[in-house]
């Protein structure tokens, strides 16, 4: 299954990167935080990507948070 990396937090929007989340997954908000939250607890996160994500809006808006996105097949 694809997934996406995301390593590094330095100048990180992390509201944009928990909306980003939130907005184009079925994930709901505090889930979203908790993986920013995981993110700057272990300075890098990967979540598994499936077909209810919005995928191309998330890569946009992860990156227009200041997130270090990697895709991954």
């Amino acid at each position: 299954m694809a997934s996406i990396r995301i390593e590094g937090f330095e100048k990180l929007n992390k509201v944009a990167m928990t909306k980003a989340i939130n907005l184009n997954t079925p994930l709901n908000l505090k889930e979203s935080k908790c993986i920013t939250d995981k993110l700057l607890k272990e300075e890098a996160v990967n979540i598994e990507l499936n077909e209810t994500f919005d995928v191309i809006n998330l890569l946009k808006s992860l990156q227009s948070a200041n997130a270090n996105v990697t895709f991954k097949k």
